[in-house]
């Protein structure tokens, strides 16, 4: 039946038959829920998600917007809007090392660097643009451990 409507020799009366047809029967789409986006600039920062831009990706966020505990690191895999227009980031958050030794960079204060796990956690974490703290560079001292440093203008770390 659907095919037969489809003919484009389908005279006017029986293709307002199929306008009908289709606005009753189609399968209803469930709309737009978001709008994925590979790169965003906001306030002059460039953030991408990890698969266009790894070190555009990385960033100190707070989570769940938390202000009152310190910025956490993650790796943007998502950027997108949603329908009221508010941009959002999908994280995988950085974890902490498994053994926890001593960090050597703890005992400088004024360089804003930290280590962690090189393993992210699995789930991701929605995080709101006004969140993100600031950039970071990361270096893997081996194969489990990186050194995470912070590349804000003004340190809050």
């Amino acid at each position: 039946l659907h095919r037969w409507l489809s003919r484009p020799d389908c005279s006017p009366a029986i293709q307002e038959c199929k306008f009908l047809f289709d606005s009753t029967y189609a399968p209803k789409s469930a709309g737009t829920l978001a709008i994925l986006r590979a790169r965003l600039k906001f306030n002059g920062i460039v953030y991408s998600r990890a698969s266009t831009h790894v070190g555009n990706s990385q960033v100190f966020y707070y989570s769940q917007g938390d202000r009152l505990s310190s910025p956490v690191p993650g790796s943007i895999q998502h950027i997108y809007a949603t329908p009221t227009g508010e941009l959002v980031f999908a994280v995988h958050k950085l974890l902490p090392r498994h053994n926890q030794s001593i960090d050597p960079f703890a005992m400088y204060p004024h360089f804003p660097a930290k280590m962690y796990s090189s393993s992210s956690s699995s789930h991701l974490e929605n995080v709101k643009v006004s969140w993100v703290v600031s950039h970071f560079a990361r270096w893997a001292v081996s194969s489990d451990t990186v050194v995470i440093l912070s590349l804000s203008r003004v340190s809050t770390i």
